[in-house]
């Protein structure tokens, strides 16, 4: 048994659409967002529109780094040259600074073509530096004294980042959680809406796993852009990074998860996320595209915010609908992992105490029924418990060695969950979770509340598909006089009945038979399978117990368990108890 509950903190929504339907786009395909911001375009030259797209304004060592990138629009219909314009910021006290150019900034844009222009300079200044203004300045240095027209001027409003630490501001650019959204600023339709996040512990610390559902709204086919997850709290940021590896396509009107694995302290509980999107601004001598040691080869490479995502104030673990133990779950439409023709259910959830390990234990049943005529792959999933007051404790799965489902029939599969003694019970959630797809952490593909079964005594018991009733039994000792210890047999009439079409391997659970004195002192076990050789059967059984005890108290319990191995050991639950 693993005697190390996880203990984590977790906020999980899986909204109405993670569950049934996609996310719907206007008929022209525009974004759903009416808060999206929409950046103002300035004209630059008769053929030349431009507009801002990010201004860095933020503390480094040594000084203020100033940054800013435009995008430039060519109209016409032949190639045009970029205006060898100055490119300056005005600082609300009228103090003008001059920008370099990025080393790999466009000479020409082609017809109807957009291109992106980056500046930087480090200014010697330490104090707060407000931006009010970018312009372009055309300079005539051929003349004495020389000449400075201004060009265009585009006022900077609430578009500034002062890194990590920027408050949001700009309505348009708070969201609220499940919100669908578009990045601001890029020329991306992709449309974005925050279904999940869960705390999870790893060997490399605790991470916060957010799950984003991106869809496609347009004709063709289109490709994420690179962005940025960080998680924040009152006083700190995490930054996060996006765990599928590589580009990832959506064909038109299609839709996929994509997750940022967010490393945060333990007890961290984050209030919201920021969504950032990378810039990259080339010194001198550097390589447009710069490599791999970035700093090294003169590539800056810095991270703009664009929108704060805020997050749920509370466990919603309240919200999910109730689930009524036998019935079949309904599973995210997006995810491959569930057959359409398995059938999952949950036919056990119990609870009980483990007074020696010092903790509750909570089992769950599941039934995988195959409604195909062909077998199908038992699919492998995990399923973790979320408590009323938003506590997270992963799930061990019972080791099994059945690969298929037969047609028409159905398996099980157990989950010990480890719980601690302080837990209730009440208003407590499970979750389905996807191990493979955003591996190596867990994506949620279904959640619900589950009322725990009702603690019954006496002498039926269900260890699913097998129910079990005990009619009579009795417990022998002899007293060996040699070595002055007592040993231990029994007897029990039990009728035992089983539902027809569930498949039932090798590693299908066992009852554990366990003797206990007066004092409360385990005196010896007995564990007896349910099938294969030496089974039990409806009829008499005969019981050699393990152990034996150097002295006798009647009346002795007999406390009966059902058993399973997992990865972690053995789980086992109480299912009923005798006293004579």
């Amino acid at each position: 048994m693993n005697k190390n509950w996880k203990r984590t903190v977790t906020s999980v929504v899986i909204t109405a659409s993670l569950m049934t339907g996609s996310i719907p786009a206007l008929a022209d395909g525009t974004p759903l967002d009416a808060n999206a911001q929409v950046a103002a375009t300035y004209k630059l030259t008769d053929l030349l529109d431009v507009e801002l797209k990010s201004v860095l304004n933020e503390k480094v060592l040594g000084g203020t780094r100033i940054g800013v990138v435009v995008r430039l629009k060519n109209k016409g219909d032949a190639i045009t040259r970029v205006p060898e314009y100055e490119l300056r910021v005005k600082t609300a006290e009228g103090v003008e600074y001059t920008l370099q150019p990025s080393a790999s900034n466009p000479k020409a844009i082609q017809p109807k073509a957009n291109s992106e222009l980056s500046f930087m300079s480090v200014i010697d200044r330490t104090d707060e530096v407000k931006l009010a203004e970018v312009n372009w300045t055309d300079v005539d240095y051929y003349v004495y004294p020389k000449k400075e027209t201004l060009i265009t001027a585009i006022p900077v409003t609430d578009t500034v980042w002062n890194g990590s630490d920027t408050v949001f501001t700009d309505p348009a650019a708070i969201k609220k959680w499940s919100d669908s959204f578009v990045i601001p600023s890029l020329q991306s339709p992709i449309q974005y809406t925050p279904v999940g996040i869960s705390k999870e512990s790893t060997p490399e610390g605790t991470v916060q796993v957010v799950q984003l559902l991106a869809y496609n709204p347009s004709d063709k086919r289109e490709t994420v852009p690179d962005f940025v997850i960080e998680g924040r709290t009152e006083t700190k940021v995490y930054s996060g990074k996006r765990v599928e590896e590589g580009a990832i396509a959506l064909e038109a009107k299609e839709e996929k998860y994509i997750h940022y694995a967010i490393p945060t302290d333990q007890d961290t509980s984050l209030l919201s996320l920021n969504l950032l999107t990378p810039e990259k601004f080339a010194q001198g001598g550097a390589p447009a595209g710069g490599t791999a040691d970035g700093a090294a080869a003169g590539l800056v490479q810095y991270n703009v915010g664009r929108l704060n995502i805020l997050l749920p104030a509370q466990s919603l673990a309240s919200t999910y609908d109730l689930y009524k133990l036998g019935t079949p779950m309904v599973f995210d439409m997006r995810s491959e992992l569930i057959h359409p023709d398995i059938d999952v259910s949950l036919v056990e959830f119990q609870m009980h105490e483990n007074e020696e390990e010092g903790n509750n234990t909570v089992t769950a049943k599941v039934k995988l029924f195959n409604k195909s005529d062909r077998p199908l792959a038992v699919p492998v999933f995990q399923l973790d418990l979320l408590s009323s007051d938003g506590y997270e404790y992963s799930g061990q799965r019972q080791s099994m060695s059945t690969a298929s489902i037969l047609p028409n029939s159905g398996v099980v599969v157990n989950y010990s969950v480890t719980v601690p003694k302080s837990e209730t019970g009440k208003g407590l959630a499970f979750k389905i979770q996807d191990t493979k797809t955003a591996a190596p952490y867990k994506s949620t593909i279904a959640a619900y509340r589950a009322e725990l079964e009702e603690k019954k005594k006496g002498d039926s018991f269900s260890v699913y598909p097998f129910s079990i009733k005990v009619r009579n039994w009795d417990v022998s000792y002899m007293f060996n006089a040699m070595n002055q210890t007592y040993s231990y047999k029994g007897k029990f009439f039990l009728d035992i009945k089983r539902e027809e079409q569930i498949q039932v391997d090798q590693n299908f659970s066992k009852l554990q038979f366990e003797i206990y004195d007066q004092g409360g002192r385990l005196l010896a076990t007995s564990v007896n399978p349910l099938i294969g050789a030496g089974r039990m059967v409806s009829g008499e059984n005969n019981i050699v117990f393990n152990g034996t005890s150097e002295q006798f108290d009647s009346p002795i319990t007999i406390k009966i368990f059902e058993v399973f191995t997992t990865d972690n050991g053995e789980a086992k639950r109480l299912l009923t108890e005798f006293v004579r």
